[in-house]
């Protein structure tokens, strides 16, 4: 698969830039018991690593199709660390998903174990090969991370975002980049390396994601070259509240936090808005959260998780903003008001029924946040707990598309004409919906993705 180049159009950072590791892995091997994940790393000649670091790096349905970037599933970002004997354990993983994981220890090329399903009684076993040294400076990207007093930060977690391939046109590639490490760890001095092995043409620089622990998440652009380029992290502030219903604390509930606007990237691999990823956090029984290490100078939307909250009503989404490091950010009660409903239908325009395992999903503008239904063979659906605001609904059925969008085009900063081909229009809500219908249409050219909708008036 070769890198798509984008020179000015905007990206919404589905990133989950979450984090990820990797560097190392040799052989390992894995079994899953009930809904935990176990395992064993060892190298080539089968001796156990300890000290090997395990994420899970990617999620999906192990039915129908997803909606969500494979990153974005609450289980993603999790890790373990293996013990001197080789071994780990993910506890309570969600059932109904496969999950990717990575393994990272350096000395090693890295490795990915794919599609492992809890409750399965199959062990994986992959083996890794020693690492390759390169020795053209111009396929390195080197950096080092330190705190705001020079400290190393060890065991952070360094992802590229894109490639810049040009600097004079500024033409640029964003997400998965075959033929770059997709990740780094940095080691014990806070140092990393991101080697560009067998792409064409060689990157000029990379933009990638930096995840420290007890640090706020940044971005940083590394030319390529021998140079060693420090990265400062800082530590962040921190946003708190109290989860309220009808003045009563709401305990057991999730919150969401997530930047205004949510950003993304353009040419230059110039950063836009707030592309980080999401976070999330329970509240206690006495309903209070704590969100630590939020980028500092930065704007938000806090939320209640839709799905965590759904049979109480819903939150809709609330600004706030961190302005410096260490900064305590009280957002008070967060207050859970009566919501709407949505009820509708997922239509195939050939008349044909919904095959098993499809999905329906409603997802606000604003928060990182969304509901997803299985579809029955009539493609009869139900949202509640939504807030007054404007949503979008995508419909996943295999064999299904939606009617194609117009193309749009502009023209960049350089003159040249740049088409692209928008989503469909969201929905504003702010009364319950009765009869919304979705148009699916057979697709002979690729397996159906997200759908359209035919919009019933809402109100």
């Amino acid at each position: 698969m070769h890198p798509r180049r984008t020179p000015e159009i905007a990206f919404e950072s589905i990133l989950k830039v979450a984090a990820v590791l990797l560097l190392t892995l040799p052989c390992c091997q894995i079994a899953v018991a009930g809904d935990d994940l176990t395992g064993t790393v060892s190298d080539s000649e089968g001796k156990p690593i300890a000290g090997a670091t395990v994420m899970v790096y990617h999620a999906s349905p192990t039915t129908g199709y997803s909606l969500f970037c494979p990153s974005c599933y609450v289980d993603c970002g999790k890790r373990v660390i293996t013990d001197s004997h080789g071994m780990f354990t993910f506890h309570h993983m969600s059932p109904g998903l496969w999950f990717e994981l990575l393994v990272a220890r350096s000395g090693y090329e890295p490795k990915f174990i794919e599609k492992v399903v809890p409750k399965s009684d199959v062990p994986i076993t992959a083996t890794l090969d020693s690492r390759s040294i390169l020795s053209d400076p111009n396929r390195m990207f080197r950096g080092r991370i330190v705190d705001s007093k020079g400290f190393a930060q060890n065991d952070s977690v360094v992802q590229p975002v894109g490639v810049l391939w040009d600097g004079k046109t500024g033409a640029s590639s964003y997400g998965e980049i075959r033929g770059v490490d997709p990740i780094a760890i940095t080691d014990g001095n806070g140092d990393f390396e991101i080697y560009a092995f067998s792409i064409e043409p060689k990157p000029v620089k990379i933009l990638v994601s930096i995840e420290a622990r007890g640090m706020a998440g940044a971005f940083s652009m590394i030319p390529a070259g021998l140079e060693r380029h420090a990265i400062t992290v800082s530590e962040g502030a921190t946003v708190r509240g109290r989860l309220v219903k009808d003045g009563q604390p709401l305990g057991g509930a999730e919150i969401g936090l997530i930047g205004r606007p949510h950003g993304g990237f353009r040419a230059n691999l110039e950063v836009v808005g707030n592309p980080f990823d999401e976070i999330r956090i329970g509240t206690q029984p006495d309903g209070t959260f704590a969100i630590t290490n939020v980028p500092a100078t930065a704007d938000w939307y806090i939320y209640g998780k839709m799905e965590s909250i759904v049979s109480h009503g819903a939150t809709g989404a609330v600004a706030c903003a961190t302005k410096h490091d260490k900064e305590i950010v009280d957002v008070g009660d967060l207050q859970i008001k009566p919501a709407h409903r949505l009820s509708g239908r997922v239509l195939l325009s050939d008349g044909k029924e919904i095959p098993d395992g499809m999905r329906v999903t409603i997802s606000s503008e604003q928060a990182k946040d969304s509901q997803t239904a299985m579809l029955p063979a009539d493609g009869r659906f139900e949202f509640a707990g939504l807030g007054t605001g404007s949503y979008s609904i995508f419909a996943s059925v295999k064999g299904y598309s939606p009617p194609p969008m117009a193309p749009i085009s502009f023209k960049s900063k350089e003159g040249r004409v740049l088409t692209y081909t928008p989503p469909p229009p969201p929905v504003f809500i702010e009364r319950d919906v009765d009869n919304f219908v979705v148009t699916l249409h057979p697709d002979k050219n690729s397996s159906a993705k997200t759908a359209d909708v035919n919009k019933s008036d809402p109100r």
